[in-house]
């Protein structure tokens, strides 16, 4: 389906008119951030930015506001498997979302609101201080939260919005979003006999969940895309009514 300039929401393709007309009527920006790691053999390396970047567009149609690029560059602890990128250094995350936060202002964005679509704190936390530093300096307001229920940096555990890695939760939510890009039948190529595993990097799979195979679900994973996005603007409501008009970095 062909999106027409009145219905873009990405901030890179937007065109003039449409974008200073979302921008008075929801100042409000999305940033996705994800990274590039493996997610066994299944699905492809893009999946944590994919995810963000699509729940962050639902929302932007849903209720207003503005989506930056997905980025992939977050905090990823060494070259674990494949061609899973090392990431950044943490103090390099914090300088570079500084500047892109900064810059949000600059253009007259009044909220911000940062999603994780990689589970890990050492990629949110340094986000949330360059977010904090941001405010104190331009008072543009905002939050960073995983794309899901957590209770370090994310919604409320009590909605059951939950993740694995690339398991039946993973699994779902992206298959909900990009089924073409879900391929179960590789799984077959790999040991899953230790599954659901403690932790991603020690399982032979690098998954860390239940097997996809046997209980990912598309259906279940519409479900948490659409209360993530409804969180998401519940979210954007309070952070512009919370919101005062902010000053250029």
């Amino acid at each position: 389906m062909s999106v027409t300039p009145e219905d873009e929401v990405r901030y890179d393709r937007l065109l003039p008119r449409e974008f200073d007309a979302r921008l008075a009527a929801t100042p409000l920006a999305y940033v996705p951030v994800g990274s590039l790691e493996w997610h066994s053999a299944h699905m492809p390396y893009g999946v944590d930015t994919d995810k963000a970047t699509a729940i962050c567009e639902r929302a932007a149609r849903r209720h207003g506001g503005i989506v930056l690029p997905g980025n992939p560059w977050g905090f990823m602890q060494g070259n674990w498997r494949g061609a899973t990128h090392p990431g950044l250094r943490v103090e390099t995350i914090y300088q570079l979302y500084s500047d892109i936060l900064r810059g949000l202002a600059t253009v007259g964005f009044r909220a911000a609101i940062v999603v994780s679509g990689h589970w890990t704190t050492k990629q949110t936390i340094p986000i949330a201080c360059a977010l904090e530093q941001v405010r104190q300096e331009t008072g543009l307001r905002g939050m960073v939260t995983f794309d899901g229920s957590d209770e370090d940096c994310g919604f409320d555990p009590a909605l059951h919005l939950d993740m694995d890695h690339a398991g039946a939760l993973e699994t779902s939510v992206y298959g909900a979003l990009f089924p073409e890009n879900v391929h179960l039948d590789r799984l077959s190529e790999l040991d899953l006999s230790d599954l659901p595993g403690r932790e991603c990097h020690l399982t032979r799979s690098g998954i860390q969940g239940r097997d996809p195979r046997e209980a990912a679900d598309f259906e279940r994973g519409r479900w948490h895309v659409d209360q993530v996005v409804e969180l998401l603007g519940q979210a954007a409501a309070r952070l512009l009514a919370e919101a005062e008009p902010v000053t250029g970095g």
